[in-house]
């Protein structure tokens, strides 16, 4: 890390100093005004909300030591940065190199359903489902047994003239890091259309649950109550003023 920049005397408050401006400007702005790059990689994850972590690390700098740096005063890796930033209890969201983020910013990019010009929070609701429920929920589970549950949740954010169907997120889910269906011997469920998927979890009641990867990560709990957030924001952001209930 080069002499000018010391991440040792960044602390909490002053990330959160830096959060606080990055909300009060905006991300172009704010970028713009402390010369740094957007992430490609590596966000600090606050609230269920999304940070340019080498950013927020050089401007905490500034609000630490009276010193702001921009990004051309790093010498060191975004590992060093992401390190500096866990260690003061924030979460840092990444993938693997050349990824453009972890499963946290999966949720952000997520693409979803939309109908009538609506966005559909079916794939989020069945996520907080999962997430949010006891540790026996991540696995997974035959679709006949949650389907009565998923439905009442998903009922109040249809986009559509008729109910949410509990398959669809359920399937639609499935190319997602978070989501994974036990297909039968010798079945690629990655190549068939979704209602050729549909028909066959119908038909053979195919259980389904949360990744290995997410499992893994939920046992982090401020991990797990940064998903939450961002769940709980991306639905929020579909479906303003629906209260997320559990059946």
């Amino acid at each position: 890390m080069a002499s000018s920049v010391n991440l040792a005397l960044v602390t909490r408050q002053s990330v959160l100093d830096a959060i606080r401006e990055f909300d009060e400007l905006g991300q172009a702005e704010f970028l713009r005004r402390r010369r740094f790059a957007e992430a490609r990689n590596f966000r600090v994850v606050y609230q269920g909300r999304f940070y340019d972590s080498k950013a927020i690390a050089g401007v905490a700098h500034g609000y630490a030591t009276g010193r702001f740096v921009d990004s051309s005063e790093f010498s060191g890796g975004l590992a060093t940065v992401a390190e500096c930033l866990r260690n003061l209890g924030f979460v840092v969201d990444n993938g693997e190199k050349g990824a453009r983020g972890g499963l946290l910013w999966e949720l952000e990019t997520t693409k979803v359903f939309t109908a009538g010009g609506r966005g559909a929070a079916y794939k989020f609701v069945v996520l907080r489902w999962a997430v949010d429920g006891p540790e026996s929920q991540h696995a997974p589970v035959p679709l006949s047994k949650v389907r009565p549950e998923l439905a009442e949740l998903l009922s109040p954010y249809a986009v559509a003239d008729s109910a949410p169907n509990p398959a669809d997120p359920w399937v639609a889910l499935r190319r997602s890091g978070w989501w994974r269906i036990d297909a039968p011997p010798g079945v690629d469920l990655a190549s068939p259309s979704h209602q050729q998927v549909r028909a066959l979890v119908r038909r053979d009641d195919l259980a389904a649950g949360l990744s290995d990867a997410a499992r893994v990560q939920l046992q982090d709990e401020e991990w797990r109550q940064e998903a939450i957030a961002v769940l709980a924001r991306r639905i929020d952001e579909l479906a303003p003023g629906v209260a997320v209930t559990r059946a």
